[in-house]
């Protein structure tokens, strides 16, 4: 149901090491770029684009096209993976310098889930040989190998997370790796509906255990959220702390509710506080809170959204305290937005979803104010989600 957006950067530095530099001629020279999904208008099938991420950001389109327009990208360094959702139930490796054909197609089911469809929702890449596969559909988050060399040896093991929710099966919808820990915010809907909070699964990445971290609170190990229907986690730099953007939810016939918000986990501590609350049914200034993206350890965005199309107004709000009202960003109110992501420069990219003139645009700041670094980067089809991967320049 939901699009998803996680950023995992890796970039590591011993491959920037032995590539930049040295007596090594034959050497790569390496650049970052953008890997985007994108869909058709109709939503009929979808599409992967990189973008530079240097000007004049020059963007290959239309690459590797897919029957699914429910895909989403995470990147895993030099390479990046394609994800298909439900129905397709997939994920494909692909290298930056071949984007055409997939490295392996592997399916995210097993002989246990019978017919019920895995949907994955997210790929936390944690080394090369390890990652964790979230699957909405199901109540078990899978260990995975991203370089497994076969089908058979692509799962490694297995994290039941279905005590969650009463029909075993919690919707899992996204993650993120933080210090030494994987955090799993789960929806917990009830046939689409979200009736009850949210929750937040701490697991210990050592030893892929799940921490109790409320042992005397209604037996549920994880963190409970004040807010419905989690759909993004990011990182607070500088911290160890997690911002989580809910946006509600709706109710059992499908009407938007107001019982989401940006909260603040202290990982410390094991705590979740609100931030800022999305409102009521009656008011609510901000819309509904539909993705977020932090920067800097006092900036951060959200976009707030009053409905379908050109609805959606992009907010500047200090992550590190809730006593002053985030900001509408200037030129950025009222438009077609979709998703956020923050590139190795800081720099913010814009999914922009209007059908006459779908793409990216990337914004900077100077002197306290946002600057238009780049206006519209066409991805020819509607953008879903952005990670950076670096590529090499052969």
């Amino acid at each position: 149901m939901k699009t998803l957006k996680t950023c995992l950067l890796l970039l590591p530095a011993v491959l920037l090491a032995a590539c930049d530099g040295g007596s090594n001629n034959d050497a790569p020279n390496f650049t970052d770029s953008a890997v985007i999904s994108t869909r058709a208008p109709d939503y009929s099938s979808g599409a992967i684009s990189l973008i530079a991420t240097a000007a004049p950001f020059t963007a290959q389109n239309s690459l590797a096209p897919s029957d699914s327009s429910d895909i989403f990208v995470r990147s895993g360094g030099d390479h990046y993976f394609v994800v298909k959702r439900f129905g397709t139930d997939q994920v494909l490796r692909y290298s930056a310098s071949n984007p055409t054909t997939p490295v392996y197609t592997y399916s995210t089911q097993d002989a246990t889930d019978g017919a019920t469809r895995s949907n994955p929702s997210d790929l936390l890449i944690v080394s090369d040989t390890k990652a964790y596969l979230l699957r909405y559909g199901s109540g078990k988050l899978w260990i995975v190998n991203p370089s497994a060399t076969s089908e058979a040896t692509f799962k490694t093991g297995e994290i039941d997370l279905s005590a969650y929710d009463v029909d075993g099966v919690p919707e899992m919808t996204a993650g993120i790796v933080r210090n030494g820990r994987l955090y799993v915010a789960m929806q917990r809907l009830e046939r689409f509906a979200a009736v009850k909070a949210g929750y937040v699964a701490v697991i210990d990445i050592a030893t892929n255990a799940e921490i109790d971290t409320a042992p005397t609170v209604d037996g549920l190990k994880g963190i409970a959220l004040p807010v419905r229907d989690p759909v993004s986690l990011v990182g607070i730099p500088g911290s160890n702390n997690i911002l989580v953007l809910a946006d509600g939810g709706y109710d059992g016939t499908f009407t938007q509710l107001y019982e989401g918000g940006i909260v603040r986990i202290d990982t410390a501590a094991n705590s979740a506080t609100l931030t800022f609350d999305d409102g009521d049914s009656t008011t609510h200034p901000f819309g509904y809170f539909a993705d977020i993206a932090t920067v800097t350890a006092d900036r951060a965005y959200f976009i707030g959204s009053t409905g379908f199309g050109a609805a959606q107004t992009l907010y500047r709000f200090n992550s590190n305290t809730s006593a002053s009202a985030p900001v509408a960003v200037s030129g950025f109110e009222g438009v077609s937005l979709g998703s956020l992501a923050v590139d190795p420069n800081g720099k913010l990219w814009l999914t922009r979803t209007g059908s006459a003139a779908p793409g990216i645009t990337i914004l900077d700041f100077v002197s306290g104010a946002e600057t238009v670094a780049a206006p519209l980067i066409s991805t020819v089809l509607t953008p879903i989600n952005i990670d950076f991967i670096t590529v090499p320049v052969l």
